[in-house]
Order: structure tokens, then C-alpha cells, then sequence
């Protein structure tokens, strides 16, 4: 049986932690560290280094003399990252007459937030809101785009897994994105990216993989899982009060977002499946620590009256090991 090694996975890339009250719940909290692997101090672009495997070094002892066989193949490969920016004013007028004006300062501050309820709202929607934009640029980033909402970097979805696929070093399985699924898709569709993945994938734990799928698969596995009588003798079941179904005793998690997404972006009726590891896909970003311009910036402006957010930083996306990745699409 073909093994996999956790060594492998163990590329390693430490820094300081993010110190900024910005930044830290944001590129390292629980969420997104269960979805990538977070690379932080990258300011232009790093070099990831990799030994290929070694096997079938061993021969038969024939006497003396030395007779090599084999040799260790080190390459390399860059993750990137792209500036980014988040530029945000608020003027006290859009609270005046709302439930929440009581929340506002009174006399001269009256349209000054900071120091207010109205402050932590606010920060809270910006960060909840770069999580949102995260996950839409790190899948369907692309640089040659004309759509300021996907044009900051290259996503996985629409370049470097499309890349892959053409160089033929990651499986690829027509799913028939455009067109509704019908009884038995669900389960024909994961059992053909997982079969179609290399043994290195299939040999990781199974804790250690996931396959991510767009809802509309979801919705059909469900279906499929239901007609067949319920659940997979733990196919489905409720963890913390929500719905999870497994495959082959890998979980499946439902990407609601990728559905919302496609469907802006002209795809509608997607099927989109990602067998992977979450270890395997690199978030970059030079947020870290050392960089003294990568937090949240707010203040008020009194002549303007207004309250300004501003931020700059860097990210892009890649993978480790193409080995480990098997799709549909």
C-alpha cells in the first residue's frame, strides 16, 4: 500500500505572530487555519523547496565496488503575493434616525464614532467582510480579469488548479457544471475524484482530508443518501446541531459560498468537488508581524466629519504538492 508521509506536509514557514488587532482574527484565526496554510511574512514572493521521494535505491550485494543508483531531485517553486487594500468612510448622517443613534457620541463628537458602540460594529463588518472576500480571491482570484471584485490575484479555481490540469498533474473529472444533477451524481462524483486522486492522497488519514464541494453537490449526496436508505452507517449525521455526511470516511464539507460565487461569475448550476488536504493550500500574506503598514488604520476627520478605515497588505495562493489534489469541475 502506497504511503504518504506526514513529513511531506511539513513545510514549515514561521514568523511573529500577527500582532494587529486587525489582522490576527482575521488571516489566523480557527476558520481559516482548518481551510489553509497560512504562510505570513511573505512581502514580494518565497521559494517553496521540495525533495522528490526516493524508492527502488536498494540492489542485490555483488561485491566490492561502487555502483550508484538514483539521486536526490530537489526543486522549487514560488508563492506570490499581490498588494491589497481596503478603503472605507462613514458618515454619521447613514445612523441619524435609526434604532441605533442613541449609540452615537452627543455635543461636538456627535460624529465621532470612535470610542462608541459603533466602532465595534463596524470593525466587526470589516472583518467579517475581508473573511467573505478572502475565500472569493483566494478560489476565483484572476489577475487578467476586468472585474475589480477578482482582478487583486490569482485564484486556485481559476488558474492554478485549470493550470494543473492541462499539464496533466492533477486529475480532473467533468462534472457537467452548467446543467442540473440528477439521482446517483452526488455519489458517481465523489466516487470518481476519489478514485481518479494519486495513492498519495488516498493514503493520507482520512482526518487529514476533505472533500469540498459546492452546494449544489451537497444537495444531491443528500438526496442520494437518502433514497439509498438514510446514511451510510454514519454517511450523515449532526455535529454540532449541523448536518455532515462523509464519503469513504473522509468528511465533506459544503462551500455554500462557491455556488454564490460561480453564479456571479456566469456559472450557474456548478458542481465544483476538491479532494484534498487543507495542509496543501497555501494562503500567502506579509501580515505578521513586521510590517508596521499591515494593520487597520481608523480615525475621524473633523472638517470632513467623517470616520475613515484604511488598510494595506499583501496576499496570493498556491499549493504544496500537486499529488495531493484531485477535482471536478
Amino acid at each position: 500500500m502506497a504511503m504518504t508521509e506526514l513529513g511531506q506536509l511539513d513545510v514549515t514557514y514561521r514568523g511573529d505572530e500577527a500582532s494587529q488587532i486587525f489582522f490576527e482574527p482575521v488571516f489566523f484565526d480557527e476558520e481559516l487555519l482548518s481551510s489553509y496554510r497560512v504562510m505570513p511574512n511573505v512581502t514580494t514572493r518565497k521559494k517553496m523547496q521540495f525533495a522528490e521521494k526516493l524508492e527502488k535505491i536498494v540492489r542485490r550485494y555483488t561485491g566490492c565496488g561502487f555502483n550508484p543508483v538514483g539521486g536526490l531531485n530537489i526543486y522549487d517553486r514560488y508563492v506570490e503575493v499581490d498588494k491589497m487594500k481596503i478603503n472605507i468612510e462613514l458618515c454619521m448622517d447613514e445612523f441619524l434616525d435609526t434604532v441605533i443613534e442613541e449609540l452615537l457620541n452627543t455635543g461636538t463628537r456627535l460624529p465621532d464614532i470612535t470610542g462608541t458602540q459603533i466602532e465595534s460594529i463596524l470593525i466587526n463588518r470589516v472583518r467579517q467582510g475581508l473573511r467573505l472576500d478572502i475565500e472569493r480571491i483566494f478560489h476565483f482570484g484572476d489577475r487578467s480579469s476586468t472585474d475589480p471584485n477578482y482582478d487583486q490575484m490569482d485564484g486556485v479555481w481559476t488558474v492554478h488548479y485549470p493550470a494543473l490540469v492541462a499539464a496533466n498533474l492533477c486529475p480532473r473529472y467533468n462534472t457537467q457544471s452548467g446543467s442540473a444533477l440528477s439521482a446517483g451524481d452526488g455519489i458517481d462524483i465523489l466516487r470518481t475524484v476519489h478514485d481518479n486522486a494519486r495513492n498519495e492522497l488516498n493514503a493520507l488519514p482520512n482526518n487529514q482530508k476533505v472533500f469540498n464541494v459546492t452546494g449544489s453537490i451537497w444537495l444531491q449526496l443528500m438526496e442520494d443518501y437518502e433514497n439509498a436508505g438514510g446514511a451510510d452507517g454514519g454517511f450523515m449525521m449532526l455535529r454540532e446541531g449541523q448536518p455532515t455526511m462523509n464519503f469513504r470516511g473522509i468528511p465533506i464539507q459544503p462551500m455554500w459560498r462557491w455556488d454564490e460565487i460561480l453564479n456571479e461569475l456566469g456559472t450557474p448550476n456548478a458542481h465544483y468537488i476538491e479532494y484534498t488536504t487543507p495542509q496543501n493550500k497555501v494562503l500567502a500574506t506579509d501580515v505578521g508581524g513586521v510590517n508596521p503598514g499591515a494593520d487597520l488604520t481608523m480615525w475621524y476627520d473633523k472638517k470632513e466629519e467623517k470616520v475613515y478605515v484604511k488598510s494595506l497588505w499583501k496576499m496570493g495562493s498556491n499549493y504544496v504538492h500537486p499529488s495531493l489534489i484531485s477535482v471536478g469541475y
